[in-house]
């Protein structure tokens, strides 16, 4: 089955208004804290000690807003505070057609108050129905980074999380009243 998965990269970037020190804090150090400002993830906490200088945890469990994925646990394979970027692999909670999925993150300044971060989604599909759902699948993926970027620009340069979050928020204070 290993030998027969088709893989796809996905990279996405965007300019945030802030400085890269800034944007660092909220997706290096505070990697275990994504559920505070990312839409597709309604609550994410750390675990384990980091093998890697700086970074606060070593792996990160996910609570999903994401249509087919309810819970995932994610691993950083690499961390770094100098070069401001981490990678991270999806180690349990994806479906069983997709066998791999990594994420790598590089934060970067691109001028004063001005950071380029990039993501760099690596995948892998298998089997008949990864064959048969590889471009939904690619598609679903691209959206999800997408909002996802979009959220940390809004929550970065403005302190408080975007209009997809707050609306999430308010739904879950419904289902949970």
């Amino acid at each position: 089955m290993g030998q027969n998965i088709k893989y796809f990269e996905l990279t996405k970037e965007t300019i945030i208004n802030v400085s890269a020190d800034k944007v660092w804090e909220i997706a290096g150090p505070g990697f275990a804290e994504a559920g505070k400002w990312a839409t597709n993830v309604d609550h994410s906490t750390g675990s384990g000690k980091s093998q890697f200088e700086g970074a606060v945890c070593d792996e990160r469990s996910c609570d999903l807003n994401a249509k087919g994925f309810n819970k995932i646990s994610e691993k950083l394979t690499h961390y770094s505070d100098k070069d401001m970027e981490l990678t991270y692999d999806v180690i349990e909670g994806m479906p069983k057609m997709m066998a791999k999925a990594r994420n790598a993150w590089k934060v970067e300044s691109v001028g004063p108050n001005k950071t380029r971060v990039t993501m760099n989604g690596t995948f892998g599909v298998q089997g008949f129905m990864g064959k048969l759902m590889s471009g939904m699948m690619r598609k679903k993926l691209d959206t999800l980074l997408s909002i996802a970027l979009n959220d940390l620009k809004v929550y970065a340069e403005t302190g408080t999380v975007s209009d997809t979050k707050r609306a999430r928020l308010e739904q879950l204070s419904k289902i949970a009243a």
